[in-house]
């Protein structure tokens, strides 16, 4: 590791706060990990620990760490946020956020079992059901279940690892969401959703049961997200 020259007080501040502000952006401390204590800090770069402390406190108010009471200090997690208008789609809020949208199927499958969700859609036929991970630039933070009307039967033959399911059926039914209605609840992680989302069995998540309508009232689909607020915010905001 290289020495910083220590020229004066407030340069070996600013060369240290430099130093650990490219090896977070370049990617050697990720976020979530934890950067060594003050005074391994002092003693690799050869440096007063009121020196470290300084620059980590600057890196703090710049929202690149945060420091945990008794348990050291982290590189910060981006928190993404997914501002709602109307039904809309993951992938355009991360291309608008200028982040990597990726998914990860868990399940497209033909359902018979989904008595709420059957209630929503007025029918007792059969829905078709396709779970997911959503993930931000690789960091998971969404599970999602999305159900579509049986007559829907093409999804179950589309690779949809890297497509917009509003896109696509937009595409293939001609169906516009025009507008929506969401229900909030907060639930506790389940093993399955802690081991899926890389959280501890327990954390709080926003679940958001959601209804997206064409202009005449008909349900294009139906979803269900279980969301990690520690790592993305669903905002919604009115139109005037």
């Amino acid at each position: 590791m290289q020495e910083i020259k220590q020229l004066n007080a407030i340069t070996l501040q600013e060369q240290l706060y430099n130093e650990l502000a490219t090896q977070i952006k370049s990617g050697k401390y990720k976020p979530g990990d934890r950067i060594p204590p003050e005074l391994k800090l002092s003693e690799i770069y050869r440096v007063s620990r009121v020196t470290v402390r300084n620059a980590i406190q600057q890196l703090v108010n710049e929202d690149l760490l945060i420091k945990k009471h008794g348990k050291g200090t982290y590189v910060k997690t981006q928190v993404y946020t997914e501002e709602f208008f109307s039904g809309g789609s993951f992938t355009d809020t991360c291309l608008r956020m200028k982040a990597k949208p990726s998914t990860q199927i868990i399940e497209s499958t033909v359902c018979h079992d989904e008595t709420e969700i059957n209630t929503i859609f007025g029918t007792t036929a059969p829905l078709i059901r396709i779970k997911r991970v959503r993930l931000v630039d690789d960091v998971p933070c969404i599970v999602e279940v999305d159900f579509f009307p049986d007559s829907f039967q093409f999804l179950l033959k589309k690779k949809l690892e890297k497509t917009s399911l509003l896109h696509l059926v937009t595409k293939e039914t001609g169906m516009h969401p025009a507008k929506f209605e969401d229900y909030f609840k907060i639930i506790f992680a389940t093993k399955e959703f802690a081991k899926q989302l890389n959280c501890i069995v327990g954390t709080p998540l926003l679940e958001v049961t959601q209804t997206v309508l064409t202009p005449d009232n008909s349900i294009i689909y139906v979803n269900k997200q279980y969301i990690l607020t520690t790592k993305y915010i669903y905002a919604v905001r009115s139109l005037k």
